[in-house]
C-alpha cells in the first residue's frame, strides 16, 4: 500500500494558530472534500482560506485551551472508531452499539457528520487523543476548560449542558469538561 502524502503522527500546522483545509482534513481524519461540509456543520469560519484553531477548538470540541499545554495537546489529530478500539479493547461495533445505548464508559467523542437516513450510527465520530490514552491507562484526563461562546448548536441550558449537543452529539467534550469541573469544585 502506498505510503500517505501526510502522516497524522507528525502533523504540523504550517501557520500557528490555523488550519489550511488541508491540514483541517488531517486533524479531523477525513477527507479533504469532506472539510466544507464538516465547516458549514458547525459554523466554522474561514478567514483568508484559513480556518482559525481556537474557532475549531470551541465550536467542534466546546473547549478552549487555557495554556499552551493545552493547546498542545488539542493540536494532536482527533482519532477515529479503529484507533479507539486499540486503546480500549472494545470493539468498533461494540462501541457504535453502546453510543447507541448511552452505555459507553468513555466519552462518546465528535461526531462529525449527520446521522444517516437509514438510522444508522455514523462511523465519522472521532476522540481526543490525550482524553482516551489517559482514562485507558487508569489516569485522570485532561479536562479543558469548556468553550465560553459556544455555537447555537450548544448553548448551555440550566444544567450547563446544551440540549442540542445532547440530542445530537455535538460538542461531547465540553460535557466532559463541564462534569470535571463538577467534580473539581466538590
Amino acid at each position: 500500500m502506498p505510503e500517505r502524502k501526510t502522516d497524522r503522527r507528525d502533523f504540523k500546522q504550517r501557520k500557528k494558530g490555523f488550519f489550511s483545509k488541508t491540514e483541517l482534513a488531517v486533524w479531523l481524519g477525513v477527507s479533504r472534500n469532506s472539510v466544507t461540509a464538516i465547516a458549514k456543520r458547525f459554523g466554522l469560519r474561514e478567514i483568508e482560506s484559513l480556518f482559525p484553531e481556537a474557532d475549531v477548538w470551541r465550536k467542534i470540541l466546546g473547549v478552549d485551551p487555557r495554556c499552551e499545554e493545552d493547546r498542545v495537546l488539542l493540536r494532536r489529530p482527533l482519532q477515529d472508531s479503529t484507533w479507539f478500539a486499540r486503546q480500549t479493547g472494545i470493539p468498533p461495533s461494540t462501541i457504535r452499539a453502546k453510543i447507541r445505548e448511552g452505555t459507553l464508559e468513555y466519552p462518546h467523542g465528535v461526531q462529525l457528520s449527520e446521522e444517516s437516513e437509514a438510522g444508522g450510527a455514523p462511523r465519522s465520530r472521532r476522540w481526543v487523543a490525550c482524553v482516551i490514552e489517559g482514562l485507558a491507562d487508569g489516569k485522570t484526563a485532561p479536562a479543558f476548560s469548556p468553550a465560553v461562546s459556544v455555537n447555537a448548536l450548544s448553548a448551555p441550558v440550566q444544567d450547563g449542558v446544551g440540549e442540542a449537543a445532547q440530542a445530537s452529539g455535538l460538542n461531547v467534550f465540553a460535557q466532559i469538561v463541564h462534569s470535571s469541573a463538577e467534580g473539581a469544585a466538590q
